[in-house]
């Protein structure tokens, strides 16, 4: 037996518009505090524990598919995001993550500083 706490995926729709990435995870159950996301340019991980407030005994259930404990995943992203332009909302369960890509086209000019 592992001592390795095992993690369930969660399902996710990701949408590549022209202008930015949408992910969309279902986390219902969780309360949007508990969950932790971390951006980085080009992976977003989502991470939260789901917890059962009502302890039922096993061998009452007659069906049982809801998952409840940890879970986690790791989108790689198909392109570069601005990290500092993302906005996450959640509604009725749907968690929708709002990714700006990056634009590799601008440009700035550089002041030059001298001593």
């Amino acid at each position: 037996m592992s001592d390795v706490e095992e993690l369930g995926e969660l399902s996710v729709d990701v949408i590549n518009s022209e202008d930015n990435i949408i992910l969309k995870a279902m986390i219902a159950g969780v309360k949007p505090v508990d969950v932790d996301v971390d951006i980085t340019r080009d992976t977003v991980t989502l991470r939260a524990t789901r917890h059962d407030e009502h302890e039922i005994e096993d061998e009452n259930f007659h069906i049982r598919e809801l998952y409840w404990g940890s879970f986690a995943r790791v989108i790689h992203l198909p392109e570069e995001v601005d990290v500092d332009l993302a906005e996450a909302k959640e509604k009725h369960g749907l968690l929708v993550i709002n990714l700006p890509k990056l634009d590799k086209n601008r440009k700035t000019k550089l002041q030059i500083k001298s001593n």
